[in-house]
Formats: C-alpha cells, sequence, structure tokens
C-alpha cells in the first residue's frame, strides 16, 4: 500500500534545490510552453481523433512527472509543471474512463488531485473529486460518490460549486453518452 505522506511530499513544489538536483539541468520556461500548448492542443481534438492521441498523452505526462523528479526548477516553473500535470492526468483518466479501464482512471485522478493539490489549484482539485464522484455513481456506487463529495465539501466549502455538476443528472459536460 502506498504511503499518502510520501504521495504528498512528492507532489509538493520545491521551495529550495537539494544537493542531488543541483546538478540537474535547468528546465526551459520553453519546454514548459510547449509541454503546456501541445497538450492543450492533443486535448482539444475531435472525440474521432483522440482515439490517436493516447500515447501522445501518456509520454507527455511521463515527461512532465520527470521533469518534476529530476529537474531543477523556479518555484513558479514548478507551479506550473504541477498544474500541467493534474490537467494531463484528468485527461489521460477520462481516456481510460472511455475504455472501461477504471482502476486506471481512478489511479489518474488521484494522481491528478496530488498534483492540484502541490499546485494550489483547489478548483481543479475539486473538479478531480467530481470527476471521481462522478465514476464512482456511474458505476453505481453512489454511497462512495457521495462520501467523496461530503469530504469535498467539508474540506473546501467554496468549492460546492463545481462539484454537484459533476453528478448532476444527464450527460457530463465531458461526456455524450455513457459506453455500452
Amino acid at each position: 500500500m502506498r504511503n499518502p505522506q510520501l504521495l504528498q511530499r512528492r507532489a509538493r513544489p520545491r521551495t529550495s534545490v537539494p544537493a542531488i538536483a543541483q546538478s540537474a539541468k535547468p528546465i526551459d520556461e520553453d519546454l514548459v510552453a510547449f509541454l503546456e500548448n501541445s497538450t492543450q492542443h492533443l486535448a482539444g481534438l475531435p472525440t474521432e481523433q483522440r482515439q490517436h492521441t493516447p500515447a501522445l498523452l501518456d509520454a507527455h505526462l511521463a515527461t512532465v512527472t520527470e521533469l518534476l523528479e529530476n529537474g531543477r526548477y523556479t518555484r513558479a516553473l514548478g507551479l506550473r509543471l504541477h498544474t500541467l500535470a493534474a490537467s494531463l492526468s484528468q485527461t489521460v483518466a477520462w481516456h481510460a474512463f472511455d475504455l472501461r479501464r477504471h482502476t486506471r482512471a481512478s489511479q489518474s485522478w488521484v494522481a491528478g488531485l496530488h498534483n492540484a493539490h502541490a499546485a494550489g489549484d483547489h478548483d481543479m482539485g475539486a473538479g478531480l473529486l467530481g470527476d471521481l464522484a462522478y465514476q464512482a455513481a456511474w458505476r453505481h456506487d453512489h454511497t462512495t460518490a457521495a462520501n467523496i463529495l461530503s469530504y469535498a465539501l467539508a474540506s473546501r466549502p467554496e468549492s460546492r460549486r463545481p462539484l454537484p455538476a459533476a453528478i448532476a443528472p444527464g450527460p457530463h459536460p465531458r461526456r455524450t453518452r455513457r459506453p455500452q
């Protein structure tokens, strides 16, 4: 079983440069901008083209993870990388959800949640919790969905607006139909 404190520690943005990272090459802001722009482009492709993107999204996420773990960067750039990792994790999770790979989807949403926390992006975190609750409701596990939403509302009362949309009746904003 994974240690939650270790996961949280890994997801925290760096405030100082450890000795081991001093030998790492600095991360160029242009590389991060490229990854942000290409990720946005891949995620925005029409539905019929998305079948060709999972490997590219996985590679982008692996690259961002590698940069976070082994790169040298400023706090501001670290926050951008964590935000990008959260966004990529969310997109990868929805792809997995669409392919009925629910364990992978859950793992990706949780990884995204850790990165959103590290970036201090509470709205992204609320969205990811909403996605997890939506998946639980989709799988007819309404108790888990309610527990996730209750936790989210108790932790961040100001996040009430984005959360209920995740389990509202009707199509999800990211979904057009339920897989057969």
